[in-house]
């Protein structure tokens, strides 16, 4: 099991998401984290500034970095799909 890391700007995101939705985020979070490398909606970005990965969760994306060695998921950002890239 892989330790979930929020930025603050993560968290700033997921605070102005509706509750429902961004308990539905933290439920596919927890899942990533059991076994991140079987994920499902699980992208690698290519050259994108801050983040190396992308979970989507319906209309929700969830950038990330992964540490394999530590065992750690970075969760960088949190937004809607329009907003997030």
């Amino acid at each position: 099991m892989y330790k979930l890391i929020f930025t603050n700007r993560a968290l700033k995101s997921l605070k102005a998401i509706s509750k429902r939705d961004a308990s539905q985020i933290l439920e596919k979070l927890e899942e990533l984290s059991a076994d991140p490398i079987d994920a499902r909606n699980v992208k690698r970005l290519q050259n994108h500034p801050i983040a190396v990965f992308r979970l989507r969760i319906g209309d929700y994306r969830v950038l990330f970095d992964k540490e394999d060695a530590l065992r750690i998921i970075e969760i960088i950002d949190i937004g809607h799909r329009k907003h997030i890239y």
